[in-house]
């Protein structure tokens, strides 16, 4: 019998919680309590998926958080509260200390509250972290519009191919590496311009999962067609795929680890977003537009390509 993934298993949840929480997936959920609208993510880290060889225990700390913080920003949302569980294998005072020290980091560079949690033992370290925020409302995944531009808010692979730098040993630049490395071991969300460019989303989603996966949900969710006629990437990243002989559509499209923003913009508020983008220096990517039909595909030379739902699946990958 062939195992659940995780969609499947959201599905059998769901099926067996009622129709009430029959919900459309979201980067965060939101709940109304006495007319204030609070919104809620949970996020999990665990040692054999989620942590590179070499990374220190402070960073893996701070990306459980990170992970969080990425879900929060690309809709506009500022993330004010934190509960932290963990599940420790071998307790020493040392990495504790480590742990605390990423958790403050994280807790001071997006000025997050920790008030509280849970520590048990477990096989493995794994981070369970729940945030908490307010706001009134915030764009979807599934909110684009016929003839709105799809977005980046930043270039994609440099993740990627850090994760085949230390996992495969891929060649490259010495400070091309050392860029690479620093992604995946130090991953840091467009905290400032998610917060102030998130009003003019039409829709918007985290890619962390890959941009395959996170193009294909806001497509489905919004009931209408993405075509993309530009890979969101720089010259150094496809010399490098050419170096290890990689395909760098599959690198762009199917890796992840990125936390960028994906969002749909209607052309009046583009140059909004874009002299935003500037101030703030993140280099925006326009990767293609919305259309009517179902589905995402890459159009190049007259060509259209199907861009599969690809990239990091839970219980899957």
């Amino acid at each position: 019998m062939k195992k659940p993934d995780e969609l499947e298993i959201i599905k059998i949840f769901q099926s067996k919680f009622g129709r009430k929480s029959k919900f459309s997936p979201e980067d965060v959920e939101i709940v109304e309590i006495s007319d204030t609208k609070f919104i809620i993510k949970s996020d999990m880290l665990v040692q054999s998926t989620d942590v590179l060889p070499g990374m220190k225990v402070w960073q893996i700390a701070r990306k459980s958080m990170v992970s969080c913080v990425s879900d929060f920003v690309c809709k506009g949302i500022r993330p004010k509260y934190a509960t932290i569980s963990l599940a420790l294998p071998i307790v020493t005072k040392k990495t504790v200390q480590d742990l605390a020290k990423g958790f403050a980091r994280a807790s001071e560079e997006f000025g997050i509250r920790i008030i509280g949690g849970d520590v048990n033992s477990g096989k493995e370290l794994v981070i369970g972290v729940s945030m908490f925020g307010t706001a009134d409302k915030f764009p979807s995944r599934g909110g684009s519009k016929i003839g709105d531009i799809v977005i980046t808010s930043g270039p994609f692979g440099y993740s990627s191919a850090g994760l085949g730098v230390v996992l495969h040993g891929y060649k490259g630049r010495s400070e091309f590496l050392k860029k690479c490395k620093e992604n995946v071991m130090n991953p840091t969300p467009r905290f400032a311009f998610g917060l102030l460019a998130a009003r003019y989303f039409s829709s918007s989603m985290d890619s962390s999962d890959g941009l395959s996966i996170t193009l294909n949900d806001m497509s489905k969710q919004s009931g209408k067609k993405f075509v993309v006629k530009r890979l969101p990437t720089n010259l150094d990243v496809t010399e490098f795929t050419r170096l290890n002989k990689i395909d760098l559509f599959d690198m762009v499209f199917c890796g992840g680890e990125e936390f960028e923003i994906v969002a749909t913009v209607s052309p009046k508020n583009l140059q909004k977003v874009i002299r935003l983008a500037r101030k703030l220096n993140v280099p925006i990517f326009e990767i293609g537009h919305v259309t009517k039909g179902k589905g995402v595909v890459f159009y190049k030379d007259g060509r259209f390509k199907t861009i599969k739902r690809c990239g990091w699946i839970h219980l899957r990958s």
